[in-house]
């Protein structure tokens, strides 16, 4: 049974107006209209105590830089961490608050992306952007000495960016960290309409809208949309959280079996019962055991490598 606190989280879940957001698809243009007035969230207080942060602009998209205020650990990975939001909305104060557990936990510095959101940006030109910033990150850190992650559609953008990395055969980052991914943009998944009831945040023709916005000229069944029929071939090693409360729980658990039949041993997959869509954010002790989880995961991919 989820801890109390999480339950707590749960109940007020639609307090934040997110399934209304993927409720009504025909209104999602407009929301998103409005959405563009607000500046994205930024690094706040506690996380400036502790950090040094810094914000760029040079490529046309605020790229923020996140280092422990004494420098990080020697020999500490370096995270890419790409966040969710439907590829329309940006990052919210929890994802802050979650990279900077991250970053703590493993003396580590990170790189975080406010990557153009769609539908002024589609995949086409939003990939391509995330593998510049990859490529210039792997030159000052050693692409081995990289994790990429990212939650929601952030890991399934993760994903498609580590499968053009691949297909290309360009040096890979050493792990990849896939929280609730969002790997199948046409929501079609076996079981995603039974949960979606119990699903507190998102709905099945909220996320293909909002899924087509990102494809643009696109099919939603092309890998760099849905990575999920992408190879798997030549991919760092991968841990992948999912919730069975979530609806993108099928996503994860279909992208679990491929791994599997492909005797991926270096792949693991944890699945929490009753637990929500990205759950590993919010301050709840599942959420702390997940991030846990994922610290370990890094720091034994990273001393392989």
């Amino acid at each position: 049974m989820p801890s109390l606190r999480a339950r707590i989280v749960n109940l007020l879940l639609p307090r934040l107006g997110i399934k209304r957001f993927f409720s009504e698809p025909d209104k999602i243009p407009g929301r998103i209209a409005k959405m563009r007035n607000t500046a994205p969230a930024r690094p706040g207080a506690k996380m400036h105590r502790k950090f040094a942060i810094k914000e760029f602009a040079s490529r046309g998209f605020p790229v923020i830089t996140i280092e422990p205020k004494h420098g990080a650990t020697p020999g500490a990975p370096h995270l890419l961490y790409l966040h969710g939001g439907g590829y329309v909305m940006d990052a919210a104060v929890i994802h802050w608050s979650a990279i900077g557990r991250l970053c703590e936990a493993l003396g580590a510095s990170a790189t975080v992306p406010l990557y153009p959101l769609a539908p002024e940006s589609t995949a086409s030109a939003t990939l391509p952007a995330m593998r510049s910033v990859f490529a210039e990150l792997a030159l000052r850190y050693g692409a081995q000495n990289i994790t990429l992650m990212g939650d929601s559609a952030g890991g399934g953008m993760a994903l498609a960016l580590a499968q053009i990395l691949a297909a290309d055969g360009a040096a890979m980052p050493g792990s990849l960290v896939l929280f609730s991914p969002w790997l199948d943009a046409t929501a079609s998944g076996e079981g995603q309409a039974e949960i979606e009831p119990r699903d507190k945040m998102l709905t099945c023709a909220g996320l293909t809208a909002c899924g087509a916005l990102y494809a643009g000229d696109l099919p939603l069944t092309d890998p760099q949309v849905s990575p999920l029929f992408g190879s798997l071939k030549a991919l760092p090693p991968m841990a992948v959280f999912a919730g069975t409360s979530d609806i993108l729980l099928p996503d994860a658990r279909r992208l679990a079996v491929r791994l599997d039949e492909a005797g991926r041993k270096d792949c693991v997959y944890h699945e929490y019962d009753a637990m929500f869509h990205v759950w590993m954010l919010f301050p709840v002790p599942e959420g702390r055991k997940a991030l846990a989880q994922a610290v370990d995961f890094i720091r034994a991919q990273h001393k392989k490598g």
